[in-house]
């Protein structure tokens, strides 16, 4: 009984201990995966490569090429601004481009200096 009790609790050891290397294999979560993501733009951001356009969205700068992980993370970051736009526009019954447009206006005003912006105009402008 002893020894079956010893096997029990070895055998619940070694559970504990695999469930705890499973879960370290594991994919981040969404949470570490946007905060991921963000870094890969804010550093984008800051080598030129990408910038803040007025309407709302994030993109590549004309004529730079940008590796799979800054265009995945622009996506990504754009997707997330849709869905926050189209939220918005729903409670104030207006549409997804004007919320968008707002905020991209806000986002342009607040930009670090040296950054690139797209106005209006539709050209890109260091800051």
């Amino acid at each position: 009984m002893a020894t079956l009790k010893t096997l029990l609790g070895s055998f619940a050891a070694l559970t504990l201990i695999a469930g705890s290397l499973t879960a370290i294999t594991y994919a981040p979560t969404a949470q570490a995966q946007a905060s991921n993501s963000k870094a890969v733009v804010d550093a984008a951001i800051a080598r030129g490569e990408v910038g803040e356009q007025i309407s709302g969205y994030l993109a590549v700068v004309d004529g730079v090429s940008v590796s799979a992980d800054v265009s995945a993370s622009v996506e990504e970051i754009n997707i997330k601004r849709k869905a926050v736009y189209t939220k918005l526009s729903t409670a104030q019954n207006v549409q997804p481009a004007i919320v968008a447009k707002l905020t991209g206006e806000k986002q342009l005003a607040k930009a670090a200096p040296g950054t690139y912006i797209k106005g209006a105009s539709g050209t890109w402008t260091k800051k």
